[in-house]
């Protein structure tokens, strides 16, 4: 039982069992052939499944596959003629009728080793197919030769045949390569597009940290200064108790140091966005798009029903990517969470005299008339947790922050039933124009 325990654990294992997929996939593969009338050559599909599995999977080992390939299509062809075509007393001949395959395999996968063709995916180029062509050709002449005599073979149609039926091999083989490559392609550029998504999302998220960080700088400078200024007349008014004298001059060296740390992780996340504009340019119509995924996915989350619609009458090529995602993230969420269960939210792009125009409107709960002189202000909310607990306030007033540095405005209309805000900037702001 240990024993078959070992064998079962050894089948078992993944590259083992790619080299008994192919194993055996090829031997049912050699039964399918075609015969001429004319020559005396089997040409089978086998040769196209153990081609393309060299070229394909990774680790395979040609010799030691070509090896167990070769001696179980003899066993198979030995045993169809054994139970179904011949009388069992012919057995010897079965065998010398069928050990072609043997010579056909093992020659096939000598050439293959010697040529250099190792195991894993490789491009297909014009020297590889002749080689392959040529491969194919001498290892179906050698089974030939086996199978009948020289002077059957070496005649001007016959050696045509062999050279058209191989190439025919070599196409199948080099087609299935291509095709299977270009599906590698699309699964890896669509990973590609994923995760490019990912990465923006990720990024826009660090540009709202990287803005606020930026804001208080100026807060920073401000104590610093105020701190060091207290401490000159402090000092100036030369009381006899020093220490609110020194107090001040400690909490200016704390803020100082304060000050110093936010610089580095300021120009710490700088870089990381630097880094993360692999695409330096993006329609707007995409960066649109990816909002729209984003955010049916977080209505998802809350179990909303909502439907999204969008129309662009000019779309425009975005090089502040961050910031724009920013503001059209912080926007259609509020959306969203001012939805109760079911509602619509639409987006419209129009561009007039060179003023980029954003829509973003939603049927949700309306803002009260009292609240519309207070919502750019930063901790507005109407919005609070389970717990009661009311959200930071910022959205809207980061949102203003971001247009007003594209020299842009922000404004709040109802139009009909929906509640509509409108984020007016240059368009030559965030298409590197001035």
């Amino acid at each position: 039982m240990r024993v078959w325990g070992r064998i079962s654990e050894y089948l078992l294992k993944p590259l083992n069992k790619r080299v008994i997929l192919v194993v055996v996939v090829t031997v049912i593969a050699t039964e399918l052939f075609i015969v001429t009338d004319i020559g005396p050559f089997r040409f089978s599909i086998g040769t196209v499944v153990f081609v393309y599995a060299i070229l394909s999977l990774n680790h395979i080992l040609i010799i030691p596959t070509a090896v167990m390939v070769a001696f179980s299509t003899l066993l198979l062809r030995v045993g169809l003629d054994y139970f179904f075509w011949l009388p069992r007393e012919y057995f010897n001949f079965m065998v010398a009728h069928q050990y072609s395959g043997v010579v056909y395999f093992m020659l096939l996968a000598l050439i293959l080793k010697l040529g250099g063709i190792r195991e894993g995916t490789r491009n297909i180029s014009l020297t590889l197919v002749l080689y392959l062509g040529g491969a194919v050709i001498l290892s179906n002449l050698a089974e030939a030769l086996v199978r009948v005599s020289s002077v059957d073979i070496f005649t001007l149609v016959n050696l045509i045949i062999l050279i058209l039926m191989s190439s025919v091999q070599v196409f199948l083989v080099t087609s299935l390569v291509n095709i299977s490559q270009f599906q590698k392609t699309l699964v890896m550029d669509e990973q590609q597009r994923v995760s490019y998504e990912k990465m923006l999302i990720i990024a826009s998220e660090l540009y709202d940290e990287l803005f606020y960080m930026q804001k208080s700088m100026e807060n920073i400078e401000n104590i610093m200064a105020k701190s060091y200024n207290l401490h000159k007349r402090l000092k100036e008014l030369k009381l006899a108790d020093r220490s609110f004298e020194h107090s001040a001059l400690e909490i200016a060296e704390e803020v100082h140091e304060v000050k110093k740390d936010t610089i580095r992780i300021l120009a710490g996340l700088g870089e990381a966005l630097k880094i993360r504009k692999e695409k330096p340019v993006m329609n707007l119509s995409e960066i649109l798009d990816l909002v729209i995924k984003t955010n049916r996915s977080y209505s998802q989350s809350l179990d909303k029903k909502i439907q999204y619609s969008l129309r662009i009458e000019e779309d425009l090529e975005v090089e502040q990517i961050y910031p724009l995602l920013a503001i059209l993230n912080n926007l259609v969420s509020n959306a969203v969470e001012a939805i109760t269960s079911e509602g619509l939210i639409h987006l419209v792009i129009r561009c007039r005299n060179s003023i980029l125009r954003i829509y973003v409107c939603d049927n949700g709960e309306p803002i009260k008339d009292r609240d519309r002189n207070l919502m750019f202000e930063p901790g507005y909310t109407t919005k609070f947790s389970a717990e009661g607990v009311p959200s930071t306030g910022i959205g809207l007033a980061y949102v203003k922050g971001l247009v007003e540095n594209f020299r842009g405005r922000v404004v709040y209309r109802k139009i009909k039933e929906e509640k509509c805000f409108i984020v007016m900037i240059p368009a030559g702001s965030i298409s590197g124009g001035q």
